[in-house]
C-alpha cells in the first residue's frame, strides 16, 4: 500500500543554515549508501526539513529495517502520499483507515464493537491555507461519516461503532503537509543523534564483551566514523568479534576491522610480571600496551581519537587512579562513552542493538588476569615495569 517513508531528523534541525544543509546531504548519502548495500532502489529528496524516500512497495519492510539503523534518523513512517488539497487528503485519509480497521478486525482475538480513532496533523509547510486543527476536525468528520456508508458494503463492519480517543486510540491517522501531504498509521523510532561522517573518525577498540561494541554505537550515534582494532588472543574471540563487527557495520557501513595478534605480547607481560613478582600490575601494563598499539594505528589511519569501553569501578583496572594512570601512557584522545554507565544500562543499549547475545555466547576468560589485580596502582612502580619490559 505504502511506497513513501517521511524520515524525521533531531539535531540537525537546531543547526545553522549551512551545516543544517550539509549535515541534511550527509544523511541522506548515507541513506542511499545502506539501501544500496541491500539491493534496493529508491529516490530520496529532502523537502522542507524532512527526507522523502520513495521505494517499490514491495521493500517497504526492508526498508524499514534499514532506516532503524541508521544515526541521525528520530524517527519515520511508511505513507501514503497525494495533492495538496482538502479533497484528496480526505479521499486519501479514507482509504488509509479503511486498510487499517480492516487489517484490525482481521487480527482480533475477541469481538471488539468499539473502534477508536484520531487524526493528528502537523504542518511543515506552514503555507497551507487550514490550520493544522481544522485539518483534524475536517478529516475526523469526513471519517466518521464516510464510515457509515462503507458499513453498508461490508458486513463485517455492520456491527462496528466508531468513536474519536484523542489520548489512546485504536487507529492513529497522522498527516504532514509538506510539498505534498504524506497520510500514515505508524512511527517507528530511529536511532537519533547525528549522521555518520559529520564528527571526524575514531579508533575503537572492540573486544568480544558487552561494553566495547556499546561504546562503539554510542560514538557512532554522534556522527563519528569508527575504525574498529581488534588486538586478537584467542580463534574463538575472534570469530564473536567479526560477529559483533557485522552488526555494527549496519550503523556505519564505511566502517571496517584491523585485527592485530596480541596474545605473544601479553604472554611476555604476563611472564615479566610473574617473574619479578608484580604481576598485580598486569592488567594496569597491558591496558597501557593495548592503547600505545591503538594508538599507532589511529595515527596511521588519521583517526582524532581512541574509544574504549571502560565505566568507573566496573573491574579493578577502571577505578579512577587507575584510569588516570592507563591515560597517561598515551598522548592520543581516549574516549569513554560509557564512564557513567551502571552495568543494566549497558546491557539494555546492547540488547537494542542486537549485540547481546553475541557477547555472551561464550565466555572467554583472558588467561593472564592476576588473582588480586591492583586497584590503585603507583606511576612510578609502573614506569618501572615498563623499563623492564623493554
Amino acid at each position: 500500500m505504502y511506497n513513501k517513508i517521511i524520515i524525521r531528523y533531531g539535531e540537525i534541525g537546531i543547526k545553522s543554515k549551512h551545516t543544517r544543509r550539509r549535515f541534511e546531504h550527509i544523511l541522506k548519502n548515507n541513506i542511499e549508501m545502506a539501501l544500496k548495500r541491500c539491493n534496493i532502489e529508491g529516490n530520496l529528496e529532502i523537502s522542507h526539513r524532512r527526507l522523502i524516500l520513495t521505494v517499490d512497495s514491495r521493500d517497504i519492510n526492508k526498508s524499514i529495517s534499514i532506516l532503524r539503523r541508521i544515526p541521525g534518523i528520530v524517527s519515520f513512517s511508511p505513507s501514503l502520499e497525494c495533492n495538496l488539497n482538502m479533497k484528496d487528503i480526505k479521499k486519501t485519509s479514507i482509504e488509509v483507515f479503511t486498510k487499517e480497521i480492516m487489517k484490525i478486525l482481521r487480527d482480533r482475538k475477541e469481538q471488539e464493537n468499539n473502534i477508536t480513532f484520531s487524526v493528528k496533523t502537523k504542518r511543515v509547510k506552514k503555507e497551507f491555507p487550514s490550520t493544522s486543527m481544522e485539518i483534524n476536525k475536517n478529516i475526523g468528520g469526513h471519517i466518521i461519516k464516510e464510515f457509515e456508508n462503507i458499513k453498508l458494503k461490508n458486513d463485517i463492519l455492520k456491527n462496528i461503532n466508531l468513536k474519536v480517543d484523542l489520548k489512546n486510540p485504536k487507529i492513529y491517522i497522522g498527516i504532514e503537509i509538506i510539498d505534498r501531504a504524506y497520510i500514515f498509521t505508524e512511527t517507528f523510532k530511529g536511532v537519533g543523534g547525528l549522521p555518520v561522517g559529520t564528527q571526524g573518525k575514531l579508533l575503537a577498540l572492540l573486544s568480544d564483551g558487552i561494553d566495547s561494541p556499546v561504546a562503539s554505537y554510542l560514538m557512532m550515534k554522534r556522527g563519528c566514523n569508527i575504525t574498529f582494532l581488534h588486538l586478537k588472543l584467542t580463534e574463538e574471540g575472534l570469530e564473536k568479534v567479526k560477529k559483533l563487527f557485522s552488526i555494527l557495520n549496519n550503523y556505519d557501513p564505511t566502517s571496517n576491522l584491523v585485527i592485530v595478534d596480541y596474545r605473544e605480547t601479553l604472554k611476555r607481560i604476563d611472564k615479566t610480571l610473574k617473574d619479578i613478582g608484580k604481576e598485580r600490575y598486569t592488567c594496569l601494563i597491558c591496558k597501557r600496551t593495548m592503547l600505545r598499539v591503538a594508538e599507532e594505528y589511529a595515527k596511521k589511519l588519521g583517526c582524532d581519537g581512541i574509544v574504549i569501553g571502560d565505566n568507573i569501578g566496573q573491574v579493578a583496572s577502571q577505578t579512577l587512579k587507575n584510569i588516570t594512570l592507563i591515560n597517561e601512557g598515551t598522548s592520543h584522545l581516549i574516549l569513554r562513552p560509557l564512564i557513567g554507565f551502571d552495568k543494566v544500562e549497558i546491557i539494555n543499549i546492547a540488547k537494542e542493538i542486537g549485540t547481546y547475545n553475541i557477547s555472551i555466547s561464550k565466555e572467554i576468560k583472558c588467561f593472564a588476569v592476576p588473582k588480586y589485580p591492583i586497584t590503585q596502582g603507583n606511576i612510578d612502580e609502573v614506569k618501572k615495569i615498563e623499563e623492564i619490559i623493554k
